[in-house]
């Protein structure tokens, strides 16, 4: 998905809402401002979202001194999600259908999002998701695709949200007991996105094989995977990308059968999926061989 005039304003935004998250003073908040404004001519209509704000984040990493800007926020936020574990567990055991409610509760993660411009509260998301319909719902498709798959690659998304994908995966371990699954990382500390840190202090590596992707992006660049990544999403049977940034990066550009999971919180994505801000997607997308 390429940037639009409102992902200009968005990404802008963004470098005030991390001095503001983070109570950086004024002095420096202006110099943060004045350099991602300097940053702004550069920026292309042919890039994607999530490749601008791979060259922004950095910088604004470098004016505020540190290698991990939100690093203090993955930890609280991935202590707040693993509060709500057990009610994710039980909602899934009580439901009627494991499958479906195991998609539910992953979706129920994504809204774990500081770069996010709409805001949403993590309880009354987790309390209602359950009973929230799909906009889009192609997960019977899925159930489809992953009873033939041997091969598939979940995309992580946000740090916390990773919580709940390991609950994902570990019901579908069970469901589809032939599926070997892979759990892709960001390569870098990139805004909340999950890292091979935070998956494997998570034991992500008891459902998964946590793969470190390479890129810089908070989003799936296909252009920037390392070679062990490549060879995973050449040989996967099936990608299952979490997130709106992995949406934005894939959704035009995937060589292998994708699902989309995400709950959509920006007007652009809205608009790219013909759906509203705050629904929740389960959207099987178009890939090019």
């Amino acid at each position: 998905m390429k940037m639009t005039p409102e992902c200009v304003t968005c990404i802008f935004s963004q470098a005030l809402r991390v001095c503001e998250t983070l109570h950086v003073d004024e002095k420096t908040t202006k110099e943060v401002l004045d350099a991602v404004g300097c940053m702004i001519p550069e920026w292309s209509f042919e890039e994607t979202p999530p490749q601008v704000a791979s060259r922004v984040y950095p910088l604004i990493a470098k004016i505020l001194h540190t290698d991990d800007i939100y690093g203090d926020f993955k930890r609280e936020a991935t202590e707040h999600a693993r509060a709500f574990l057990p009610y994710i567990e039980s909602m899934i055991d009580k439901s009627v259908d494991m499958f479906h409610a195991s998609l539910k509760a992953a979706v129920a993660g994504n809204v774990i999002d500081l770069a996010a411009t709409e805001r949403f509260d993590l309880e009354e998301e987790v309390a209602k998701v359950f009973e929230t319909p799909f906009a889009i719902d192609d997960s019977a498709r899925l159930r489809e695709h992953l009873a033939q798959a041997r091969n598939v690659l979940v995309i992580g998304d946000n740090a916390g949200e990773h919580l709940f994908d390991k609950v994902m995966m570990r019901r579908f371990n069970t469901i589809f007991p032939h599926v070997r699954f892979g759990y892709v990382v960001r390569g870098v500390p990139i805004i909340n996105d999950v890292t091979v840190k935070e998956a494997s202090e998570a034991g992500i590596d008891e459902v998964a094989e946590i793969i470190d992707s390479g890129v810089t992006t908070p989003g799936l660049d296909l252009s920037q995977v390392n070679e062990t990544m490549r060879k995973h999403y050449e040989e996967a049977d099936l990608i299952i990308s979490k997130g709106m940034g992995n949406y934005e990066s894939l959704n035009d550009k995937s060589t292998r059968p994708t699902f989309y999971l995400l709950k959509v919180k920006c007007h652009v994505v809205a608009s790219s999926l013909g759906r509203a801000v705050g629904d929740i997607i389960c959207y099987e997308g178009e890939y090019h061989v």
